[in-house]
């Protein structure tokens, strides 16, 4: 029988691929689990919650329960060496709403913490690993809030609720479930609970299979989470498009994410304004106007705002339509308004064919632009 030994300076190597730890954070390869040391920050059980954890020089720890002990890069690192894999944080320029990530188990669990005030279902846990630099940095180590685990969809935040949380609409709803005095520690572990399929899929969507599309990702989305990117035809009707939308928007959740937008086309909200918007008064601010006129000519129109009276709190708005038969120049037009306000107002008969609205936005310069399109 032969023996093949093992130096131990060799085994304590093998060990520490697997298993490593610190004062302040420690990671387990095999069992995928990473763990650090929190501190309270004692910000009050009345406190409107925006955050967890945040790291050690974060200037928001007055809204979150806790500051980590540990720099927030020691922990992205453990969390790397203990095999979380990457996800994908949401991307408002990109029209992604929805973050994606693997499903991840927190302990002590999130409400001995965390009350939500509106809601008794806690939405599952995902890791995303939040926005990268340049350098393959994760944002939350160098750049403010230093967010380990927002309670908000906050793109830089290592954690997430698997769920659409907007920062302004979710003010007031997070606040501490007890009182930690400050300065007293816990001990966090997160455990990667499984490896969730998430299926990357390009819907192509035509005049006549809504339905199909819809039935298909019904049937798709009991196996796997979805992330949906939608192919809309340029031939597509107005009217139709909206259809799709309206579809569309019913089955938008954290199990059917309708994320991103294909280049050259609109996002799929776009073709849902709200009707509100008509009236100019019930703008926050006032976009340029773009109509689509039945003879191929473009009116771009923009409305002028007059603060000069003080005894109104609302501006005299004078509009101020120019009729285009060069599309480039209405869209030159249309970007020295929308570079202020980065939205766009574009209006059509419902049987436009979407193509005319894509080919002028691609004609459209200013970045980051919410567009809108409204039947006329």
């Amino acid at each position: 029988m032969r023996y093949i030994g093992v130096g131990l300076s060799a085994l304590l190597l093998v060990t520490s691929l697997a298993v490593a730890k610190s004062n302040d954070v420690s990671y387990d390869q095999e069992n995928h689990t990473v763990s650090f040391t929190a501190v309270s920050t004692d910000c009050g059980v009345d406190t409107d919650l925006e955050f967890l954890f945040v790291g050690p020089n974060s200037d928001h720890d007055y809204e979150s329960m806790f500051t980590t002990l540990a720099p927030i890069s020691e922990i992205v690192n453990a969390f790397t060496k203990a095999g979380f894999p990457l996800g994908e944080p949401m991307s408002l320029s990109d029209c992604k709403f929805w973050a994606t990530g693997d499903e991840i188990v927190m302990m002590p669990p999130v409400t001995n913490f965390v009350k939500d005030l509106r809601s008794n279902i806690q939405p599952r846990l995902i890791y995303t690993g939040g926005t990268r630099n340049k350098k393959g940095e994760a944002d939350a180590a160098v750049t403010m809030p230093a967010a380990l685990f927002a309670l908000y969809n906050s793109p830089q935040s290592l954690i997430l609720y698997d769920d659409f949380l907007d920062q302004s609409s979710t003010y007031g709803r997070f606040k501490p479930a007890v009182k930690i005095p400050k300065g007293e520690k816990r001990r966090i572990t997160f455990k990667l609970k499984k490896r969730t399929s998430h299926l990357k899929e390009t819907v192509k969507i035509n005049e006549t299979n809504l339905q199909e599309v819809v039935k298909f990702l019904k049937t798709k989305s009991e196996k796997s989470y979805l992330d949906i990117l939608c192919d809309f035809s340029p031939m597509m009707t107005l009217k139709k498009a909206r259809d799709a939308a309206e579809l569309l928007q019913i089955i938008d959740s954290n199990k059917i994410k309708i994320n991103g937008v294909k280049e050259g086309q609109l996002y799929y909200k776009a073709y849902l304004p709200l009707e509100k918007w008509r009236d100019r008064k019930e703008r926050l601010a006032q976009p340029p106007e773009v109509r689509f006129r039945l003879d191929g000519s473009v009116s771009v129109t923009e409305v002028k705002e007059d603060w000069s009276d003080e005894k109104t709190l609302d501006p005299k708005l004078t509009p101020v339509e120019t009729i285009y038969t060069d599309l480039n120049k209405a869209a030159d037009a249309v970007d020295t308004i929308a570079n202020k306000v980065l939205t766009v107002f574009l209006y059509a008969n419902e049987s436009t064919q979407l193509n005319t609205l894509f080919e002028f936005r691609k004609k459209l310069k200013t970045s980051n632009l919410n567009i809108y399109v409204f039947i006329e």
